[in-house]
């Protein structure tokens, strides 16, 4: 698997997708060795570690132009200890009160020379599959000289998510890059691996020579919390980016203040790095209460919980929904929070249109103890099965 990223963050949603690759490719029979491309995976920072969760699932990793030192490695390339200084001092401006714009570097391809350093470092494993892991690395596919199976891991399309942020007036994080641009990047892939059913529908059809396999996030089977204890209450679960940001701006701002009009006593627990966020005056917010990372999410799952999606910028798969219905808790959501799950999901959670909606149907249901606690027992019993990755399984195991 050709990566261009740092690995070191298990609380990023790219991450999470790509062990969940991981996990799936060993229950396929595959063994995995990571190719680092030699300056672009290291980001901003000249040093780099493999979080202990990802480093378990594979067996060998390549580091061009790096010394490993006790576990974390050192890139000995000029260009990444240049970006290192220039971003230091980039943060020094931004922390002193200066507007300084620092943009990813994740969605653009690697530059003819690093992408033929990144090719020949993998050519000289001999593999079943390669891996790219999304669609600008797709292009390195064509630089190998390898006879194995050619594959792209797409869990963000950079094009819909650029069209995502332009939806809400907000200006994209990233390369701005159109689909059409995005579909022939990937076109050297003839394996492309969706983490949305969404995305998988919008570009395979542009790309009719390849397979396309949605990968179903894979959601840890919680304890299941059959009590519906204490009051009712409302939960926002979510890591900290600009898609969680803008629904939990939303939810306190336009949402929460509708269903407090109906019941005065109504609780939002908010969980996840996403608390970071929150002002003092979201903190003084009548019912809100701030818990930050929560390492048992069971403790505040079960019928007694509704989660909340009100989500409305979005790219891959909405994983909080699959979370909420794996808690067993009822749960309501936009659109958009849905799309990256096709059909699979839409008798399962509550899909609402707009901001009356969905505040009436989070003040019903903390109202109606009952109607939880028949979508919390419909959400346990079925999701698992619904979510299950046997077809990509299946996949490597051909291989």
């Amino acid at each position: 698997m050709i990566v261009a990223r740092q690995l070191d963050d298990m609380n990023a949603g790219n991450t999470a997708y790509l062990l969940v690759l991981l996990k799936t490719m060993r229950r396929g029979g595959l063994s995995v060795r990571i190719v680092f491309a030699p300056r672009r995976s290291f980001g901003n920072r000249p040093f780099m570690r493999i979080h202990p969760q990802v480093e378990a699932e594979i067996e060998d990793v390549v580091c061009p132009q790096s010394v490993r030192i006790a576990g974390t490695y050192i890139s000995l390339s000029p260009t990444v200890w240049g970006r290192f200084i220039i971003r230091l001092i980039r943060e020094a401006r931004r922390r002193t009160g200066g507007h300084v714009a620092i943009r990813s570097l994740l969605s653009a391809p690697l530059d003819p020379t690093e992408a033929s350093a990144t090719a020949s470092a993998s050519d000289r494993h001999a593999c079943a599959l390669v891996v790219a892991e999304y669609s600008n690395l797709a292009p390195t596919l064509k630089l190998m000289k390898t006879r194995a199976v050619k594959s792209v891991f797409l869990h963000d399309l950079f094009s819909l998510r650029a069209q995502a942020f332009r939806s809400r007036g907000e200006v994209p994080d990233h390369a701005d890059i159109s689909l059409e641009e995005e579909a022939a990047w990937v076109r050297p892939a003839e394996l492309q691996i969706y983490a949305s059913a969404n995305e998988l529908a919008t570009l395979a059809p542009m790309t009719p020579g390849a397979r396309g396999v949605w990968m179903r996030p894979d959601v840890p089977d919680y304890p299941d919390v059959r009590t519906d204890d204490g009051p009712a209450r409302a939960v926002f679960l979510g890591t900290r980016h600009a898609g969680n940001t803008d629904a939990l701006r939303h939810l306190l701002d336009d949402i929460w203040p509708r269903v407090l009009a109906r019941s005065p006593d109504a609780q939002l627990w908010i969980a996840g790095s996403t608390c970071s966020v929150l002002t003092p005056e979201d903190h003084a917010r009548p019912g809100v209460r701030a818990l930050g990372r929560v390492g048992d999410l069971a403790s505040i799952g079960g019928p007694a919980s509704v989660g909340l999606a009100p989500t409305r910028i979005a790219s891959g798969v909405s994983i909080k929904v699959a979370e909420y219905l794996r808690l067993g808790m009822p749960c309501i959501t936009y659109p958009v929070a849905l799309e990256g799950f096709g059909q699979a999901l839409d008798d399962l959670a509550d899909r609402v249109e707009d901001t009356d909606a969905f505040a009436a149907r989070l003040a019903d249901l903390l109202e109606d103890e009952t109607g939880r606690s028949k979508r919390s027992r419909k959400a346990r019993d079925e999701i698992g099965a619904r979510l299950d990755n046997e077809e990509l399984t299946a996949v490597f195991r051909a291989l």
